[in-house]
């Protein structure tokens, strides 16, 4: 159950695009990536339908995973009973869930006590380092639920750092890191981030543009690169290709979406736009946009379609094979890609 340095904590909603890419990573690299899934909230639908969608094909989606964090915070408006249902159902459809809670959550505390077979995980908030009390939080948290260190998976998550540089995030992640209360003996030890944007907004419509992926390089430059110096060198995670505000409450009938593909690079993400999806079809747009990215003025920036399947699928798609005509298809595929990503730049560093 422990992991080091040289593992991935992808978080990821559990919506139907982001389980498949986790369906497609190479088997080889599942044991090394312990995916954090969040329970979506729920909007109008009654809450069995909502966990019947959030569970569906999940526990195919983590087969060759040691396990999986579960968090089922943004069910907090439905109270314990909510969080009781998730990891119920969990529980009982056989997954290999280790529960998330938080030092000042109080939804889902009771629930992730009652399913902790497999540990607890404890997911601490920039809020909660902002308090200026963190470390009396985390020592209060164990002391009333009589947990040891040793038991628990630490999450320290700066949650999301889009206006922030690199050097910004190491700073943060620095202080955050000094205050939090004995780092050499949680079981694990985990820094969260997420410098994805929120929005494809700022890029222009039939054009691209580059962001930082500055939870990457914060951790990459800073933290690995000092780990002879470091007490421990936590290991890394992000939110791969999606902010931490997600989607949820989009309404389509009345909201216009552009059709895009979110491709990681080495340092950076690449955002390729086309037009409204009301102008255009996204079966027409969606390849045109591959077909820039794998032939066009973009292709310097392809790894290639042997790097993973996503890429694979992404040249197909740029050379006409049908299927690949949805925002969905395209979140999958970015997914795959952003995780072997990752997983390849890992492989590239020096250890220990």
């Amino acid at each position: 159950m422990n992991f080091g340095a040289n593992h991935y904590v992808p978080v990821l909603k559990a919506k139907r695009g982001e389980k498949a890419a986790l369906q497609r990573i190479q088997p080889s690299a599942r044991k090394r990536i312990t995916p954090l899934i969040q329970i979506v909230e729920r909007s109008d639908k009654p809450i069995d339908a909502h966990l019947k969608t959030c569970f569906s094909k999940l526990g195919i989606s983590l087969s060759g995973y040691t396990r999986c964090f579960l968090d089922a915070q943004e069910l907090a408006s439905d109270g314990p009973e909510g969080a009781r249902r998730v990891f119920e159902r969990a529980f009982e459809e056989g997954l290999p869930f280790t529960p998330v809670t938080g030092v000042t959550r109080i939804a889902d505390v009771a629930a992730a006590m009652a399913y902790r077979q497999n540990g607890l995980a404890l997911r601490l908030t920039r809020s909660e380092f902002e308090s200026g009390s963190l470390e009396s939080l985390v020592e209060d948290f164990l002391d009333s639920h009589a947990l040891a260190a040793s038991d628990v998976d630490l999450i320290v998550d700066l949650g999301a750092v889009t206006e922030m540089i690199a050097a910004g995030v190491s700073a943060l992640t620095e202080a955050f890191l000094a205050d939090v209360p004995r780092p050499q003996e949680w079981r694990t030890m985990t820094v969260s981030a997420c410098a994805f944007p929120i929005s494809m907004g700022d890029v222009a419509r039939h054009s691209h543009d580059f962001v930082e992926r500055a939870d990457w390089l914060s951790w990459r430059d800073s933290l690995h690169s000092n780990r002879h110096v470091l007490q421990r060198l936590p290991t890394f995670s992000d939110y791969a290709i999606q902010h931490p505000a997600g989607v949820e409450g989009f309404d389509p009938r009345i909201m216009q979406v552009s059709a895009a593909i979110r491709y990681t690079t080495d340092t950076h993400w690449l955002l390729v736009k086309g037009e409204s999806t009301r102008s255009t079809r996204p079966g027409e747009q969606f390849p045109e946009l591959a077909t820039r990215l794998v032939y066009g003025h973009l292709h310097r920036y392809f790894a290639g379609a042997n790097h993973c399947s996503g890429c694979k699928s992404i040249k197909d798609a740029a050379d006409g094979e049908p299927g690949y005509g949805s925002a969905e298809a395209w979140r999958r595929l970015g997914t795959i890609h952003h995780v072997s990503e990752v997983m390849l730049a890992l492989d590239s560093l020096p250890w220990p």
